[in-house]
């Protein structure tokens, strides 16, 4: 099944099975990088120097107290000089990283190693991730091609691997938020949103990924304008459905008004400054590494840093990408992707939060954008080898064998 930007669900039949071979094992090797690399860097903060890590004391220490409290779970827990106050539980985010965090202690224990393990493995599967959703979501040779392009490019960001060998949020907010591009651009629209809303239920800037997964299905729905806001609103009710339920432990513990007034106060909190004290920045800032966050400055440097060339890049091609679709309306080739859509609400959002009052902006968020930005170099990749094709009619190029311009677009 395919559209006019020649995506498609899902093809067994390749004729060139070596390229599937060779792009997989890039993608892989890029995820064992990314994933040892986290791993290196989590190990020895376990035991060279066994401590809390920039601010796992908030996410760990609610983690533990979740279990102790909520769960009613007895495990031998870690002894730590720093601990947060009896009654935190770390309300200014949604629960599902902590939730995490408190899994990875009832299967591995206690300690640091334990409470980073999940990073490690979510920060290496991130690239592997990115490849499957776009190999899968174009005729040919172009998936594996934008599939190793993704892959790399996840991988060649230092963020993914310095937040992967931490247990705080963003790095689940960055997996959950991998899978619903993956998902949506193969047009699995219901487990998309569902991703999406469960990067919500991490942090609430997942909310821009709502958002985004919700425009996409909308956008490739048939039909009228009605039905189009029908779908859109079913996506955002299915995303919210996911974040209201993973709440569910804490109604039943604290109570509904707890959590409402809890998350009337997160907002608040997300869109004012914090005192004085780390590295701030913007999202520009961000590109360019412009007062990057430092997580550590003892036993091992960490710094928040983005791979500038990727993002700058992945950037560029989004606006090229957004202009693409507001021409198609006269007749040009529509872009063969989604991520650019993402790109869009998330930078709307966090451009929104910094005018509403917040300049503490820290650079460690920014791995939210690394699978956006690396399945946007993907997606560019496929876009420029069909356009190449179209370009050279009387001789079609090869590389992109497969490609149906004629087909329709089919919305389900």
């Amino acid at each position: 099944m395919t559209d006019a930007s020649g995506m498609r669900r899902l093809s067994y039949a390749d004729p060139r099975p070596a390229l599937w071979v060779v792009s997989l094992l890039i993608a892989l090797a890029a995820g064992v990088y990314t994933g040892l690399s986290a791993y290196d860097t989590a190990s020895f903060f376990d035991s060279v120097e066994p401590r809390y890590v920039s601010d796992e004391i908030y996410y760990v220490d609610t983690a533990r107290r979740l279990l102790q409290n909520v769960f009613q779970v007895d495990i031998d827990y870690y002894s730590y000089s720093g601990k947060t106050s009896e009654d935190y539980y770390n309300a200014e985010h949604p629960p599902l990283g902590k939730y995490i965090i408190a899994l990875s202690m009832l299967l591995c224990g206690d300690r640091p190693l334990c409470w980073r393990l999940p990073s490690v493995v979510e920060a290496g599967l991130i690239p592997v991730i990115l490849w499957a959703g776009l190999a899968l979501a174009y005729r040919g040779v172009l998936g594996p091609v934008a599939g190793a392009a993704a892959a790399l490019a996840a991988a060649s960001d230092p963020v993914l691997r310095v937040m992967g060998s931490v247990a705080m949020l963003d790095i689940h907010q960055a997996f959950f938020t991998a899978l619903a591009i993956a998902l949506a651009a193969n047009r699995r629209f219901i487990p998309a949103i569902s991703a999406a809303g469960l990067a919500a239920s991490v942090k609430m800037s997942g909310g821009a990924i709502v958002l985004a997964t919700a425009t996409v299905a909308a956008s490739w729905a048939q039909g009228s304008i009605w039905r189009r806001l029908a779908v859109f609103t079913a996506g955002l009710l299915i995303g919210g459905s996911v974040y209201i339920a993973l709440y569910a432990p804490l109604v039943l513990h604290f109570g509904p008004m707890w959590v409402i007034e809890e998350t009337i106060n997160a907002l608040k909190w997300h869109t004012t400054s914090r005192p004085p004290g780390p590295p701030a920045s913007s999202v520009l800032g961000w590109i360019i590494n412009s007062n990057p966050f430092y997580l550590s400055l003892e036993g091992r440097v960490m710094a928040a840093v983005t791979n500038t060339v990727v993002h700058a890049t992945a950037l560029g091609f989004a606006a090229i990408a957004l202009l693409a679709e507001l021409l198609e309306r006269r007749g040009r080739p529509s872009w063969p992707g989604v991520a650019h859509v993402y790109m869009l609400f998330i930078l709307i959002l966090y451009t929104a939060v910094y005018l509403a009052g917040n300049r503490t902006l820290y650079s460690f968020y920014s791995v939210q954008l690394t699978p956006i930005a690396a399945a946007v170099i993907g997606e560019a990749t496929a876009a420029m080898l069909t356009w190449r094709c179209r370009a050279d009619k009387h001789a079609p190029s090869p590389s992109t064998e497969g490609y149906a311009p004629e087909a329709s677009p089919k919305g389900e």
